[in-house]
């Protein structure tokens, strides 16, 4: 090994082209190869504005390259973007490049090889890829290989156009078209494609490449191997080659000037501490430049102390609580009792069995009820298009405004000033004692990623992200069968007692019919609120999605894919419904929350009602999937969803497994894992990412789904290694003197949820904004759930949903004279598309998904 590379690691450039499984590809090489990983965008200005020159002095510092995958194609120069220089470096300047996908395609183009559409792309899709074992395949068995590709690479051979060879051998000869490139690789698994051509290396020069992605989960163990294989080559060709040039050139001073850009958000401690200087506020509605409230810090002392006038105070110095035992008492039943039906109020709910069980035992063992105190509880409302971050009191009025640059930096570095000093006494923990309940918007993620939400947007009352600040709650341990009444407003044990009083009375209670209604609808019990409640069902209309609009953006998502731009697409449209406006003393949303709640009962069912004065809105959910949790380590859970059968009369659940084990519906779910540990892997980094879960299905009250986990912890945070470890709450003591990333750090670095955008999630989300009519999806397909004071979170995506903004209301006109008010309700509902889906398969699965939501307003 040359001197350079004794004496340090390898240093690689990882170049970038926006793809969503980039950092899967840094991990990969860290962990096989020890190698320090630097990464750049194709697009870097700093070296596409400095010319070859510029380049040239980055790549200096570096013993090797990887040119990584992305959207796009390589014939487009913006999609191929630094990628293309690599080629045409001068012989004195080449070092060793590995292409990965588009840079397989880049280097295949510029050495001769047309780029051209596949018959049928193939995304998500594991083959056996043919070798023989030579070059940066040697020593490698069988290979099993994940490929994202709608593309790829001719080299003009006879595998290719006749279909055919004249010798066996010829298989691996250079082509007239292509004479330096040396295939090492083919794929035949599909008949309409033929030979695909999987990996090649010029004869000349120290570049590789390969089409498959080494580093997807369902690739086998040859992918490390082959990265391995590579660096091999690599350091053999530098040896021979670099060694005169390079051992002279003074390396640690081009080392402190590199560039690494992280390819998800990394908030950093220094980040906690940058003061907001000169950030405009407004107070009161007077504009001030240095009110004293632009810092995290002080928006937090605001919020625990008060202003001695408008704000109270409520010191979060210690956690008041007190337990009690459930028994058979329900959360709706205690709602009753905590009067939550009739006022606003944040309830976080898992769906229990008939046995008071969690349905879904992994992630249904905690409910939360976030009490509102009337005219004291504040909130947080924060505005995409303005950049404007709102704290409004407890009637609901503009106290103060900030313009934030970057709202999940700001807001970590609140939910450390809100800490409290001491935990409860424990264990167990609850895992929430109090913090922000509410919800992240579809478009607030999109503005996490740099994508511009809306080209004009018309209702700007309405926040992109709302939280409630949340200092009394009730939480339930279904497991242990606990009850935990929690206050962090200073001397509060006289509510908690008198709180706690009130849930032992309801749990003694025999017949607790006194506190609450049955909670089954049946034709032959029903309590007279549900018999309103159908009267009033009886005048809904609805408007669902045109079935030939809906095909018409499959066939514009397909067309997409087949182009190269997207590997899947989360298609979405909404259902309107109309309700005669209702008196909120009727209560009608808690009671549509309770009958979704009977007939499609979810892990992560929620009420929020929230606002005031017809400015408020009202979420009802009944959501099966797990967004992103985390403990108060920081350790992280992920349970994306994709792949659903309905159950019906004669659905087994051997049936959904079959119909859930076809390429299709697993190459649905493998991108988004794919794309989940990209994101994990950006913040915790190499070596601390587990899939614990793959692919298995799981059943729901009206449908199997296909459910995938992955989980992540920072660096020197014990792993839970069981399901029962990661419900338990862990030591708040010990957690405090732990460093490293938060969990709002990997929560801001996944939205939008995956399961909602597709991959690469950047360029899909932009295509999905222009086949949706650049419509926003608003509170759907974004995600609620709680931001913990003592460090955790827990938050579902917004799916199987109705959701309403109290200020849009239709007016129809009757008579001259005569009008009637109709509130709105939506409902959202989609599917992945992919190169796999069929017009009717999708507009199906749409229908199902919608229906299981729908049949709360049925009468």
């Amino acid at each position: 090994m040359a001197p350079a590379l004794t004496t340090r690691p390898g240093r690689i450039l990882f170049i970038d082209a926006y793809d969503s499984f980039a950092n899967n590809i840094v991990a990969l090489v860290q962990e096989s190869l020890g190698a320090e990983v630097v990464t750049i965008r194709i697009d870097d200005q700093k070296y596409v504005d400095g010319g070859q020159e510029g380049f040239l002095g980055l790549l200096k510092g570096f013993d090797a390259v990887i040119a990584g995958p992305g959207p796009g194609s390589v014939t487009n120069r913006k999609d191929e973007g630094l990628i293309g220089e690599l080629w045409r470096l001068k012989d004195e300047d080449l070092l060793p490049v590995l292409g990965i996908c588009l840079g397989f395609q880049s280097l295949a183009m510029h050495f001769g090889a047309k780029i051209e559409r596949l018959s049928e792309p193939r995304h998500g899709i594991i083959s056996e890829v043919l070798h023989r074992a030579n070059s940066i395949f040697k020593g490698m068995g069988e290979v099993r290989a994940t490929q994202y590709h709608s593309l790829h690479a001719n080299i003009g051979h006879s595998i290719q156009t006749r279909r055919a060879v004249s010798y066996p051998d010829e298989l691996w000869r250079a082509t007239r078209s292509c004479p330096q490139l040396e295939p090492l690789a083919w794929d035949f698994d599909n008949s309409q494609n033929g030979a695909v051509l999987m990996a090649v290396r010029h004869i000349e020069k120290p570049f590789w490449g390969i089409q498959y992605h080494p580093e997807s989960i369902c690739t086998n163990a040859e992918g490390a191997k082959i990265i391995w294989n590579w660096w091999t080559k690599a350091q053999i060709w530098i040896r021979k080659e670099l060694l005169a040039r390079r051992e002279n050139f003074p390396l640690s001073t081009v080392i402190t000037e590199m560039p690494s850009y992280p390819l998800t958000r990394n908030l950093s401690q220094e980040a906690l501490k940058t003061p907001f200087q000169d950030i405009p506020i407004h107070l009161n509605g007077i504009s001030f430049k240095h009110a004293g409230a632009q810092k995290p810090a002080d928006l937090a002392r605001l919020m625990a102390y008060g202003d001695s006038t408008r704000l109270p105070k409520l010191p979060p110095d210690v956690v008041n609580v007190m337990t009690c035992g459930s028994g058979r008492l329900r959360v709706a039943e205690a709602c009753q009792v905590l009067g939550i039906p009739a006022t606003e109020a944040a309830v976080l709910e898992s769906g229990l069995n008939d046995d008071l069980k969690p349905s879904a035992a992994s992630t249904g063992r905690y409910s939360i009820i976030g009490l509102f105190v009337p005219k004291e509880t504040l909130r947080l409302c924060y505005y995409v298009s303005t950049h404007t971050l709102q704290l409004r009191t407890g009637n609901d009025e503009v106290y103060l405004e900030i313009q934030v640059d970057d709202i999940w930096t700001y807001l970590k570095a609140l939910m450390e000033h809100l800490k409290p000093l001491h935990g409860p006494p424990g264990p167990p923990f609850a895992p929430f004692w109090g913090g922000l309940m509410g919800f992240v918007s579809y478009e607030a993620g999109l503005d996490s990623i740099n994508i511009e939400p809306y080209s004009v947007k018309t209702d700007m009352n309405r926040p992109d992200i709302c939280f409630a600040y949340i200092t009394r709650s009730v939480v339930f341990d279904h497991i242990l069968k606990k009850i935990y009444v929690q206050s962090i407003r200073g001397k509060d044990m006289e509510w908690v007692e008198t709180t706690i009083k009130l849930i032992s009375e309801a749990v003694q209670s025999e017949t607790k019919t006194e506190l609450a209604w049955d909670l089954r609808i049946s034709a032959i019990q029903v309590p007279e609120l549900d018999k309103y409640l159908q009267r009033y069902l009886d005048q809904t209309t609805q408007n669902f999605p045109s079935r030939e609009e809906y095909c018409a953006k499959i066939l514009a998502c397909q067309e997409s894919i087949s182009a190269g731009d997207s590997y899947e697409l989360c298609l979405t449209d909404q259902t309107v419904i109309r309700l005669p406006r209702s008196h909120p003393r009727a209560m009608i949303p808690w009671s549509l929350y309770r009958k979704l709640m009977t007939i499609n009962s979810a892990p992560f069912g929620a009420y929020i009602r929230m606002g005031q004065d017809g400015h408020g809105f009202q979420i009802v959910s009944s959501s099966p999937e797990r967004f992103i949790s985390w403990d108060r380590n920081g350790s992280c859970q992920c349970r994306p969803i994709k792949g659903t059968v309905k159950k019906g009369p004669g659905v087994t659940r051997e049936d959904a497994e079959m119909i859930l084990s076809t390429s299709k519906e697993r190459a649905e779910n493998l991108m988004i894992v794919d794309l989940v540990r990209h994101q994990l892997h950006g913040v915790y980094g190499a070596g601390n990412i587990q899939v614990k879960q793959l692919m298995e299905v799981e059943e729901y009250e009206t449908v199997y789904q296909l459910v995938s986990v992955i989980e992540g912890s920072p660096p020197g945070i014990q792993k839970a290694r069981t399901p029962e470890e990661w419900e338990e709450p862990p030591d708040y003591i010990s957690q405090k003197k732990q460093p490293g990333k938060s969990g709002i750090d990997v929560f801001a670095a996944s939205l939008p949820p995956g399961s909602m955008t597709g991959a690469p999630k950047k360029r899909s989300c932009e295509i999905l904004q222009n086949i949706e009519g650049n419509q926003p999806r608003g509170i759907y397909a974004g995600v609620l759930g709680y931001l913990d004071v003592g460090g955790g979170g827990d938050f579902s995506v917004v799916i199987r949903t109705m959701v309403r903004w109290e200020d849009e209301v239709e007016v129809v006109q009757l008579s001259d004279s005569l009008t009637k008010e109709y509130e709105i309700w939506r409902i959202g509902a989609g599917g992945a598309i992919t190169a796999q889906s069929t017009l009717k398969g999708e507009y199906e699965e749409m229908i199902v998904k919608l229906e299981s939501t729908m049949r709360t307003f049925t009468p």
